[in-house]
């Protein structure tokens, strides 16, 4: 009898949908849930294209959040991003099994991303954590899809559009086109290997028939199609704004989160030696950290005390704060309420801070990578339906030792096999976006390792399958 994954997929994505409310009715996740961002998100200068060009928010998620609010109310916003993640799991699912991935471990690798720690952690807030993060698994599957199909130009539209929707509503998800192009060529190099005449036991995809033969000369095409996509898309609305507002640039944002760090990496007596035109932002930094320190603000990890730190977590405890404390209120003090002014000071400061002192920028970036590993294996395991699964599965491993069951070799599974190599290129590479302006914080680092419990989860459910299977 055929699974309800493979022969009714209707019926397997409103279970899943219904398990992920149920989940999150009893854990208080149907509530809306306001955090910082939300105001600026609700209050989305919609009464003029100007206004809007200015915004640091791109417009896709205040859209959906007013379209939402006059339809139906603002209670309904978290139904609807859990609605919409269900559907991004469940399509995850139903791509592994149309490449013949058991439905066993499809189920487990779609409840992986359906229950994992965006969900738990961000689905029920006004802010696009949790929708950009399903559009991000959209883009990671209509990959999946490309492979599958024999990676056709025009399957590439679908990774290009979902990377699009995704970048609308999350700036951060600029990573995807270059991630698009880099998983492309390994997934291309992949296909051409496997159809090669020393890998004969191998069953051959789709992919890799199309890529028999095919050199690079045939295969930049249809790898190039996606990122070149998500590139005009993204030049097209920095064309735009610089017709509009004359700022050629995705948003007036971003610097002033790569400040949060560059001015930890530099003590008051060389940021205050900034040329100019840095060195009165540099010197009202320095003024507003001190007065608020004076009026009894304590900064996370410690005051800071004018000399330089790369400490990793000193500089994570810090950088919220002093990126709002210090950073904002001294650049708006200078230049008023004008964003586009805002931004372009803070850019220029932190230019002059990164050609000045690149080593310690450098040796940033490698604190930044070896701290988000830890945290995305860290939030991983700490997500508690995930340790009782890893708890069980060890304990599992365990009595099959203790009995002395064999394991019966493994047929490669090319959907799984397919999963390990965009998961882990899509979490290198927002991982990597994401240290070159902020510090790897538990909401980036979840988002980039979304698919990285899914691949987890395959090879677990695949490994018992195999020992059930001998017991047989």
């Amino acid at each position: 009898m055929k699974s309800s994954v493979s022969s009714r997929p209707v019926c397997s994505l409103v279970a899943l949908s219904a398990i992920m409310l149920v989940v999150a009715w009893v854990t208080g996740r149907c509530e809306p849930h306001h955090v910082d961002d939300t105001f600026s998100y609700l209050n989305y200068p919609f009464d003029s294209l100007g206004s809007a060009l200015r915004s640091i928010r791109t417009p896709g998620y205040p859209i959906f959040l007013r379209s939402v609010i006059a339809v139906v109310g603002e209670s309904a916003i978290p139904v609807l991003q859990i609605l919409l993640h269900a559907v991004a799991a469940w399509w995850l699912g139903i791509e592994l099994r149309r490449r013949g991935t058991a439905t066993s471990v499809a189920i487990a690798s779609a409840l992986a991303v359906a229950l994992g720690c965006t969900f738990m952690d961000h689905v029920s807030t006004l802010a696009t954590d949790a929708p950009a993060a399903s559009m991000g698994v959209m883009a990671a599957v209509a990959m999946l899809r490309w492979d599958r199909l024999g990676q056709p130009w025009g399957a590439s539209i679908g990774i290009a559009l979902f990377s699009i929707l995704a970048i609308s509503l999350r700036p951060a998800y600029l990573s995807l086109a270059p991630w698009a192009l880099v998983c492309g060529i390994c997934l291309w190099f992949r296909a051409s290997r496997a159809a090669g005449p020393s890998d004969v036991n191998r069953p051959h995809s789709s992919s890799a028939m199309r890529s028999a033969g095919r050199g690079w000369s045939g295969a930049w095409r249809p790898v190039a199609v996606a990122p070149a996509i998500i590139t005009v898309a993204v030049i097209a609305w920095m064309g735009l704004r610089g017709a509009v507002v004359g700022d050629f640039g995705v948003l007036p944002f971003g610097h002033q989160n790569l400040a949060g760090l560059t001015i930890q990496l530099v003590d008051d007596d060389e940021l205050i030696a900034l040329d100019h035109p840095s060195s009165p932002l540099a010197h009202a930094i320095i003024r507003h950290r001190r007065q608020r320190i004076a009026d009894g603000y304590q900064f996370p990890g410690g005051n800071p005390t004018g000399d330089r730190s790369v400490e990793t977590m000193t500089i994570e405890g810090r950088w919220n704060d002093l990126i709002y404390q210090a950073v904002v209120p001294a650049a708006r003090e200078i230049y008023g309420d004008d964003t586009i002014a805002n931004h372009n000071a803070i850019a220029s400061m932190n230019r002059q801070i990164v050609s000045e002192y690149p080593l310690r920028y450098a040796k940033w970036l490698l604190l930044g990578a070896r701290r988000a590993a830890w945290a995305m294996a860290a939030d991983i395991v700490m997500h508690p339906l995930f340790l009782v699964a890893m708890v069980l599965a060890a304990v599992g491993e365990l009595w099959r030792l203790l009995l002395g069951r064999k394991i019966v070799r493994v047929i490669n599974d090319d959907g799984i096999d397919t999963l390990c190599i965009v998961a882990l290129t899509y979490a290198v590479a927002q991982v990597g976006f994401v240290i070159l302006t902020s510090p790897p914080l538990g909401r980036f680092t979840d988002a980039a390792a979304i698919l990285v419990p899914a691949w987890i989860a395959a090879k677990v459910v695949q490994h018992f399958r195999s020992m059930t299977d001998r017991s047989r």
